[in-house]
């Protein structure tokens, strides 16, 4: 707990902010997911228990928040601080990867500051940085939120890897497997982090590859559960790899504690980087995989081709 200079404001601080800035400022955890594959709701019920349901109407009565079960990147690795004394707000990125995050005021008229809101900021990995100045002015309220989103703002061609060049991607597994949901599938692929993803059904352990060439952002690893129910959301194991012209390559259901790279490791195209899994939500053994981009306003997936054929539901794909 700390004051600021001659305002007398109280502060606490979390990885999210959320600043109710009147008598009292406090920043507390605020989780603001966006949702890719309908609403994936969280929400915790009057025992304390944490629930994730895709039927909304399981969620009315509480203070429920949406949430992306496929490669959500741990909140807690962004964190705010604000020096008390001279009222400069800072925000650490404890990712090995670039962030981009925008900083959102409700009533602007109350505070002076320099800090540049709504704006998409790109803050590099292990880092903290100055985001400004913040002076409160009256005593009205004044809330102050946060939202992130991994990697860089990406300023290329959406349509790069929708080539025929057959090198660009290759095929992200070890053996020759058929895609069980395609593009914009109507059973989980339909928001815009998953429309243009793929479920390719495979045994448990198979190889997977990097499709690219690139350096791994993040990824969880921990989770050895998995089903076919939205409890399972959360335990989606995943690593996330950046590539050099801005795109990131997703995988996703991966088995856990498999992995062979970690979090700030260069990766060569083809190199085993995990085994798959089943864990998350999901009716059965497959990878999920994507190709996303950082839009500055959430995480977009884009169309692509895997050596130069385009991955239709029901296509057998093998290097």
């Amino acid at each position: 707990m700390f004051k600021i200079a001659d305002k007398k404001k109280r502060l606490t601080e979390t990885g999210f902010i959320r600043m109710l800035l009147t008598g009292t400022m406090t920043l507390s955890l605020l989780l603001a997911f966006d949702v890719s594959s309908g609403k994936i709701l969280r929400f915790v019920d009057e025992n304390g228990v944490t629930h994730y349901t895709d039927d909304e109407s399981e969620a009315q009565g509480y203070d429920f928040v949406e949430f992306d079960d496929l490669g959500q990147p741990d909140p807690d690795n962004v964190i705010f601080r604000l020096d008390t004394e001279t009222g400069s707000l800072y925000v650490m990125n404890k990712f090995n990867s670039v962030i981009t995050c925008k900083v959102h005021v409700t009533n602007k008229d109350a505070i002076d500051s320099d800090i540049l809101f709504d704006t998409p900021l790109e803050i590099p990995g292990n880092t903290e940085y100055y985001l400004g100045r913040l002076e409160v002015l009256s005593e009205e309220e004044v809330s102050i939120t946060n939202t992130f989103d991994i990697g860089s703002l990406f300023k290329g061609d959406e349509n790069v890897y929708y080539s025929s060049r057959e090198k660009d991607l290759i095929v992200p597994f070890v053996g020759k497997y058929r895609v069980t949901q395609g593009w914009e599938g109507g059973f989980t692929h339909k928001g815009p982090k998953s429309r243009y993803a793929i479920d390719v059904a495979m045994p448990i352990g198979t190889k997977i590859l990097a499709a690219k060439s690139g350096k791994v952002m993040d990824m969880r690893m921990s989770s050895d559960k998995g089903g076919p129910d939205p409890s399972f959301r959360p335990h989606a194991n995943y690593i996330r790899i950046g590539h050099d012209d801005g795109t990131m390559s997703i995988y996703v259901h991966l088995k856990g504690h498999s992995q062979l790279v970690k979090p700030g490791d260069t990766v060569k195209q083809g190199q085993v980087i995990a085994l798959s899994g089943n864990t998350g939500y999901t009716t059965g053994p497959h990878l999920h995989f994507a190709i996303q981009t950082n839009t500055g306003n959430g995480i977009k997936s884009i169309k692509f081709k895997l050596n130069g054929r385009e991955p239709f539901s029901g296509t057998p794909l093998s290097n």
